[in-house]
């Protein structure tokens, strides 16, 4: 396996003599203290200096007018011989991307002892940081999460566009033409619910987008993370990051079968109950629909998008989940990030109040959808539980207002959608009927009182509205995406 300080000579090589462009990324994603040889550092250095001033990579002759009368002949002959090792090496831009990588990698390993050695330092004879004195378990727990927050912080740093938007008017035109296409064909650019009513008025949510699902205690917000998750990567072939921190990952598990179950071809009108599937109550004749059916087609079928499942540690913070993504990336392109839920993250800083941090925690997230994956962004999707006296005012008006979300302005202000899921008070049934609502609606219109079934026990959702096209008003029936109008916004 390849040192650092192998990988710094990549990326040095890359970039002498002439590759102006890979400097400019470089200067993005790496710090002199990346370097471990002094040699390489102190050229890196160099490098910089003289881009930063000129615009250009350092040429040889600037190299030794540069050192001369700075350093003493022999250190000027070292570093010039070095430079012509690195001019003469020929790199692959791949190998370049792949060792500024691995050098952020690398530190990340060197910070992450680092911060150890210091958290069994605070335990055993104290330590003194900036101007606080850390001593005990409690100050060294503290210290090593704050340490580990900045690794992640720094892992999750990533290259974003920039360009001049006079240079790009081919690029805008074909942005454009692509839209007017799938305008034209009635698909839909970002990610569907899957609920026919719900996302006419959304038409898919965005890369770079927070949307917020509203609603109380177990009025269904979870249940519509599952419904959304299986139609982005069932219906709509796209690969799906669920993230969960108030939920077993095993329980999403069986709640996405239940969901799957529903579909037609199988031939289970109400689908497998989630409830049977965790206390294995259920019927021959439908344990063998699970095993020979249900399963193989949902973990083999080519045409479905991948959905990864992650259980996500106490005290987890934005950080820690961009830096989650940021690896699930390297094995395949991540369309929908589903995060359940928010509130139970913790401030990448401390701050004064639950408002406060919780302000922080939407803001952050709002940044992780914006800049992923070098600034292509991702939809992001979180439940969000509003309060007691929020839920009993949607009672008694027939639906929320943005004041529902009133415990941080951030909700509201930063968010770009928020649909709200207002179910009957106490309600038991495992199938009933409950109002949906986009209460924002950053580039669509809002919209109140769609009338939508849900059914619990499978985490489906079916519109009421006889226009919606997707499911028909057929009491226990549940929808068949194939062959219906919905499907042409489904790419169907």
């Amino acid at each position: 396996m390849p040192t650092a300080i192998e990988h710094a000579e990549v990326v040095l090589s890359a970039i002498i003599p002439s590759r102006p462009d890979l400097m400019d990324r470089a200067l993005r994603q790496l710090v002199p203290g990346h370097f471990q040889d002094a040699t390489h550092r102190a050229m890196f250095q160099m490098l910089e200096r003289y881009y930063e001033f000129t615009g250009a990579i350092m040429t040889r002759p600037a190299l030794g007018d540069l050192l001369r009368g700075q350093v003493e002949g022999t250190r000027v002959l070292l570093y010039e011989e070095q430079y012509d090792k690195f001019a003469a090496r020929a790199v692959e831009d791949s190998d370049f991307v792949h060792s500024v990588l691995q050098m952020r990698e690398l530190e990340a390993e060197r910070a992450t002892v680092s911060a150890l050695t210091e958290g069994m330092e605070a335990v055993r004879t104290g330590l003194t940081v900036g101007r606080d004195f850390r001593h005990g378990h409690q100050d060294a727990r503290l210290l090593v999460m704050e340490r580990f927050a900045d690794i992640d912080r720094e892992l999750s740093m990533q290259d974003s566009p920039e360009g001049d938007m006079r240079t790009e008017g081919s690029d805008m035109a074909a942005d454009y033409a692509e839209r007017r296409e799938l305008h034209l064909t009635g698909k839909a650019k970002g990610v569907l619910f899957g609920i026919g009513e719900l996302d006419r008025k959304v038409n898919g949510i965005q890369n770079g987008e927070l949307c917020l699902m509203a609603g109380y205690s177990s009025d269904g917000k979870t249940t519509m993370c599952v419904q959304l998750a299986w139609s982005a990567c069932v219906e709509q072939g796209l690969n799906v990051v669920f993230l969960t921190t108030e939920t077993l990952r095993p329980q999403v598990r069986r709640k996405i079968i239940a969901r799957h179950s529903v579909l037609p071809q199988f031939g289970l009108p109400d689908g497998l109950n989630t409830r049977d599937l965790k206390n294995g109550t259920l019927s021959e004749e439908e344990q063998a629909k699970l095993v020979d059916e249900v399963i193989p087609d949902f973990t083999q079928n080519p045409a479905y998008g991948r959905l990864e499942i992650i259980q996500i540690p106490r005290n987890s913070t934005v950080g820690t989940l961009e830096s989650k993504l940021h690896r699930i990336q390297r094995k395949f392109n991540v369309e929908l990030v589903i995060m359940d839920y928010l509130r139970l993250l913790r401030a990448e800083r401390n701050r004064s109040s639950d408002r406060e941090e919780l302000g922080a925690i939407i803001v952050e997230s709002k940044q992780l959808a914006t800049t992923f994956d070098n600034g292509r962004g991702v939809p992001f999707v979180s439940p969000w539980q509003v309060n007691r006296s929020a839920r009993d005012e949607a009672e008694r008006l027939g639906y929320y207002s943005s004041k529902a979300l009133a415990e941080t302005a951030e909700a509201t202000n930063t968010s770009d959608v928020i649909a709200t899921i207002l179910a009957p008070t106490d309600n038991e049934q495992r199938k009933t009927e409950v109002k949906l609502q986009l209460v924002k609606n950053r580039d669509g219109e809002k919209a109140n009182s769609l009338a939508v079934r849900v059914d619990y026990a499978t985490s489906t959702f079916t519109s009421l509205s006889r226009e919606a096209g997707m499911e028909q008003l057929l009491g226990d029936d549940t929808s068949d995406p194939s062959g219906s109008e919905y499907a042409s916004l489904l790419g169907g």
